[in-house]
Formats: structure tokens, C-alpha cells, sequence
């Protein structure tokens, strides 16, 4: 009994470490990042905002991931769409776009077409390293922390529970068709 209970063990980890995410790829497969292209943010949502660790001291990775997911956020709210998500998922959404905007403030009455379009901005300069852009990109009044808090917050972000554990909920919506939309 306990030879086979270690051999179901050994599966069970071999079949884990097959289903172990992929890293994170803010190519899109090579298409870029494309805040009206709902279905592709929610394509890459596991893969790039599922596990939030893997930015900690990567400011820009961390502002691609942060607005990839404000840009599925945007595409979901659009009717035009037709994004099937479960009306049960939409609190979680909600209360992700709470956690996420607390960590680097952001206010909620931020449409998430801009909180996205702030954050794509500032990745550029991000990446480069220029700090006089990043200290333009990060004076954008969207981020009401000022340059740098909302820099030290985009370095050493926390853990996003709430926001990684709907990434694989909205991986699967992207190919999804229903009508429902989030509001």
C-alpha cells in the first residue's frame, strides 16, 4: 500500500510540474501589446499576471503585467466584445481592480483604459532606465503617489492574490462567446 501510495505521489508531481506556467512573454506571441485586443490580454492573463512575484525589483515588467490586466478589465466592461465571464467572477474582477489600484495608487474612478494607458507609458522609460522619463511617465495624475512611491511600489509590489487567482478565470474567457459582459 505505501509503494503505490508513493508511485500516485510521483505522478501526481510529475503531471504538476507538466501544468507549471509558462514565463511571462509581453510579446504576445509576437504581436506586442495591444490594449484594444481584449481576447489576446485575456490570452496571456495566467501567463503574465498569475504570479505577480516574478517582478519583484522589475518595475517595468511589472507595469506591462499591471496594464495588460487594466486593459482586459477595459475590454471586458465593452458590450462589444462578448466576453463570456460568469456574473459569479465579476466581485473577484472587482475586488482584483481594488487590489491592484491600492498597491500603486491608483483611485477607482480611473476608467481602466487610462490606468492601462499610464502604465503602458510608463514601460518604455521603465526599461531604459532614463530617469527623467520615468519621473515624467510616473507624474501622470493617474498615479496619485507621485514618481517615487509609485516607482518604490512598481519595484517591490505585493503579492496580488486576488488578481493572480482570476489570471487562469480570464485565460479562459478569451475564447469564450456568451454575451456576458462586466459593467
Amino acid at each position: 500500500m505505501q509503494r503505490r501510495s508513493i508511485m500516485v505521489l510521483g505522478l501526481l508531481a510529475a503531471g504538476l510540474g507538466a501544468c507549471a506556467s509558462q514565463p511571462p512573454d509581453f510579446s504576445y506571441g509576437g504581436a506586442g501589446f495591444q490594449p484594444n485586443n481584449v481576447r489576446l490580454n485575456l490570452a496571456y492573463a495566467e501567463r503574465n499576471f498569475g504570479d505577480m512575484r516574478l517582478y519583484a525589483g522589475k518595475p517595468a515588467e511589472a507595469a506591462a503585467a499591471l496594464a495588460q490586466f487594466e486593459a482586459a478589465v477595459a475590454g471586458m466592461r465593452d458590450p462589444a466584445t462578448s466576453i463570456a465571464l460568469p456574473v459569479r467572477y465579476g466581485s473577484q474582477v472587482a475586488a482584483a481592480v481594488r487590489e491592484e489600484r491600492e498597491a500603486i495608487g491608483i483611485p477607482l474612478d480611473v476608467l481602466p483604459n487610462q490606468a492601462a494607458a499610464a502604465l503602458a507609458a510608463a514601460v518604455g522609460p521603465l526599461q531604459s532606465g532614463n530617469q527623467a522619463a520615468i519621473r515624467a511617465a510616473l507624474s501622470n495624475p493617474v498615479f496619485t503617489l507621485g514618481p517615487d512611491e509609485t516607482l518604490a511600489r512598481l519595484t517591490n509590489l505585493p503579492r496580488m492574490w486576488t488578481m493572480e487567482s482570476i489570471a487562469p478565470i480570464l485565460t479562459r474567457a478569451a475564447g469564450s462567446e456568451s454575451g456576458v459582459v462586466i459593467r
